[in-house]
């Protein structure tokens, strides 16, 4: 028997036995309340998680998918591939389920960034906007309503404006890369190749920090510090494995790039 069950059973029996058949009605009514707070909870390859978090996750997914008028194959199996790399089967098989269920309802924003504000720190929330970038672009292109959904989205899970468009501009390099060499998408090894070489820097290493090579060495430094902080593998523990091992990879690439950078600049 799930945790919710028990609370909803022990405020209907402390109700019935305060107040009689009233406060058995009124106990079980507070019960019901108290459980659909609390939240369920899944095991996942990490522990437990809140199953709150993996359906604002999929809300959130579903309003980018619906954000272009159309639902492609590719989108829905990056989704699967997502929650079953970051969390399992089950969490995989529960969140393919629940999209479907609400493929067509009304959404908001707000109600699924709650959820991720309240049970997620500042860089898992990150990990989450980046998967939705990526999602963006699982058909090729983001057009200007995916934009302005991933625009809302960051800033109502209060992700600061450096560090989305850390992830604007390196997802737009990686993009335009991509369609210069006629490749298809691929987020796991676009750090790899290096694009016009000046003293050692390419134009990728300031995309990793989501700066222009124009720009002041201050706001490198800046950049740097602030994704420095917000993509510690450490912070990332609610997410899994997988997620651990990519923030692992990125924090190293950030790294690389910048001390080519600052290699280059005489910092």
């Amino acid at each position: 028997m799930n945790k919710g069950c028990l609370i909803t059973i022990a405020c209907f029996v402390l109700g019935g036995i305060i107040g009689g058949p009233i406060g058995a009605v009124l106990g079980f009514a507070i019960g019901n309340g108290i459980s659909s707070l609390t939240g369920e909870s899944f095991k996942t390859k990490s522990g437990e998680m809140n199953n709150f978090v993996l359906e604002a996750i999929t809300k959130l997914s579903l309003l980018v998918m619906r954000a272009d008028n159309s639902m492609m194959k590719s989108e829905l199996y990056l989704f699967r591939d997502f929650m079953l790399q970051n969390f399992g089967k089950e969490v995989a098989s529960f969140s393919i389920d629940y999209l479907q269920e609400i493929k067509d309802s009304p959404l908001n924003i707000e109600d699924p960034c709650f959820q991720l504000n309240e049970n997620l720190n500042y860089t898992e929330k990150m990990q989450i906007l980046r998967f939705l970038f990526q999602l963006s672009y699982a058909d090729g292109n983001m057009n200007s309503n995916e934009l302005q959904t991933l625009t809302l989205i960051a800033r109502t899970i209060g992700i600061r404006q450096q560090d989305f468009i850390y992830l604007k501009t390196s997802f737009d390099f990686m993009h335009s890369r991509n369609q210069s060499q006629g490749n298809s998408y691929n987020n796991s090894n676009y750090q790899n190749s290096y694009a016009t070489q000046r003293d050692g820097v390419s134009d990728n290493d300031y995309a990793v920090l989501g700066v222009r090579s124009t720009d002041s060495d201050e706001t490198v430094k800046k950049a740097y510090r602030s994704l420095a902080v917000a993509n510690h593998p450490d912070k990332v523990q609610h997410l899994g494995e997988t997620a651990r091992k990519e923030a692992e990879k990125r924090f190293s690439e950030i790294s690389q790039a910048y001390n080519r950078i600052k290699k280059a600049r005489g910092l």
